[in-house]
């Protein structure tokens, strides 16, 4: 019992540690696009770490599962390093006694997920997705940049070279081509914004050029001119495509009923929800066969790292074949279920017995050399 509870402490650290590094990995890699968009369309900070919060049930999808396998690594390899396990076999403790507290640990991980797919990330999406797509219409907000040409509307265009606090602007072109019959812009030193019942824009020490048709021109100085910005009142309201990842387990399975034409991708998504649910058992179970059945074979020994993650990438490639194949065809559909769990069962006979596992290593040593 204190054996097994000091390598869980180690491990769940570990684990967690790991799980922590993918999902922010993961933020820096999705961030830029909510950035791009928060900045196009003028919202703020606070916006921005509400879509990363909605996002974050389905990027922990993702991360718990790769966790899982790093920090079951990281923590078999140093107790592998230190001699521990050595010890541990000398005193007669076989390689399934020695994986439970990993196992313990991909449990709770697969309880986690399980709760998050079903439960959680169809809720968070949607919220993310519903933000997402009223910051994407907003057409409320007045955004103004420095050094950017910006169409204000269909109308008029303005570039600052400056702008400063409380609205100030320096060095102002705008563009006015409200009459079909004349472009008329502007050039001034400066200016200021208010905002009242309509958005105006007061220059002070500029000129006013108005071009007709033909191309003849009429300069105007001035001290101080107002010049009203038109907005866009009509908001859009464009319809929002519903994405698979808002529908729950039993939506999805109703959904698939009624499309036959995307019954296949339908029953695909709704059974991932189950099947990821296995990944941080097999990965854990990946990590404890190559590790703990060790034949004391030097090669087995050296590439014991390169041997796990070549092992992940299999299985998860393996797992998105799966998948896509049912898209296609649903007679495929058992084989979510059955690759997993042939893989755990697998797993658990090797670390069970070892003269077929001996058998396997001795006969990749021999295509080996």
């Amino acid at each position: 019992m204190i054996l097994t509870w000091y390598i869980f402490r180690q491990t769940l650290g570990n684990v967690i540690i790991s799980t922590i590094v993918f999902v922010g990995i993961i933020w820096l890699s999705q961030c830029f696009k909510t950035i791009q968009l928060i900045i196009n369309k003028g919202a703020g900070l606070l916006e921005f770490f509400i879509l990363s919060a909605y996002s974050f049930p389905s990027w922990l999808l993702i991360a718990i599962p790769f966790g899982t396998f790093a920090g079951c690594m990281i923590s078999y390899l140093k107790l592998q390093n230190d001699q521990e396990i050595l010890v541990m076999k000398s005193a007669g403790i076989n390689p399934l006694q020695l994986s439970k507290p990993a196992f313990f640990i991909a449990i709770l991980a697969s309880i986690i997920l399980f709760i998050i797919s079903h439960f959680i990330m169809p809720k968070t999406y949607k919220n993310f997705k519903v933000l997402q797509n009223d910051i994407r219409n907003s057409s409320e907000s007045l955004i103004i940049k420095d050094n950017v040409f910006i169409d204000l509307n269909k109308i008029q265009t303005i570039f600052i070279h400056r702008l400063k606090d409380n609205n100030q602007l320096e060095e102002i072109f705008i563009q006015d081509r409200s009459n079909s019959k004349m472009i008329v812009e502007f050039f001034a030193k400066k200016g200021n914004l208010n905002f009242e019942n309509n958005i105006i824009l007061t220059m002070q020490d500029g000129t006013r050029i108005s071009t007709d048709s033909k191309g003849r021109s009429t300069i105007l100085n001035f001290k101080s001119y107002d010049i009203e910005i038109k907005q866009e009142n009509n908001k859009k309201t464009s319809s929002r495509v519903i994405e698979y990842n808002e529908y729950n387990f039993f939506e999805l399975l109703r959904a698939s009923k009624n499309a036959k034409e995307k019954k296949g991708k339908l029953l695909a998504e709704a059974h991932s929800r189950n099947t990821i649910v296995f990944m941080p058992l097999v990965f854990c179970f990946i990590v404890m066969v190559v590790i703990l059945k060790d034949n004391f074979s030097r090669f087995f020994s050296n590439y014991r790292k390169t041997i796990g993650i070549g092992f992940l990438v299999m299985i998860q490639s393996f797992v998105l074949i799966i998948k896509n194949a049912v898209h296609s065809n649903i007679i495929f559909l058992p084989l979510m279920y059955v690759f997993p769990l042939l893989i755990l069962i697998i797993c658990i006979f090797i670390l069970n017995n070892n003269n077929i596992y001996y058998r396997i290593l001795s006969f990749t040593n021999k295509v080996n050399q």
